[in-house]
């Protein structure tokens, strides 16, 4: 399956944080995937697209335009793990700039959804037995 999105110049740009846990929840997704995430966030009438570098946004009627994007992760900035990870927010249209405020709250429900649909199988030890020697 192709998708075209489409997205001009943002009409605003920001650093935004997001919390430690969502982003670990959402690399570990995205790093399992061999294809793009798709994440519908129905509160919102919003898909999201999780890819490794970016997250974009589109609303539920209009598939080919972006509302906004989450882009430039920078883990690697933090000093403590438990620290917000910095991204830049571009946002295309107003409605994005409506969604500001309640989109994170939102992902990190519908991210904790996906998860618990695929979680992660911790792996299972297994001790090789030696024979004793006599």
């Amino acid at each position: 399956m192709k998708l075209t999105v489409e997205y001009g110049p943002p009409i605003l740009s920001e650093v935004r944080g997001m919390p430690a846990a969502t982003y670990r929840s959402f690399h570990g997704l995205v790093h399992r995937a061999d294809s793009p995430l798709f994440l519908p966030i129905r509160s919102l009438q919003v898909l999201a697209i999780l890819e490794h570098h970016e997250i974009t946004f589109l609303h539920q009627d209009n598939k080919q335009r972006a509302l906004l994007r989450w882009v430039h992760f920078r883990p690697q900035d933090r000093l403590d793990l438990q620290a917000p990870v910095q991204f830049e927010g571009h946002y295309y249209h107003p409605q994005g700039l409506e969604l500001k405020v309640r989109l994170p709250a939102e992902f990190e429900r519908a991210l904790a959804q996906l998860e618990e649909k695929n979680p992660v199988r911790p792996l299972t030890p297994y001790v090789s037995p030696f024979p004793l020697k006599k």
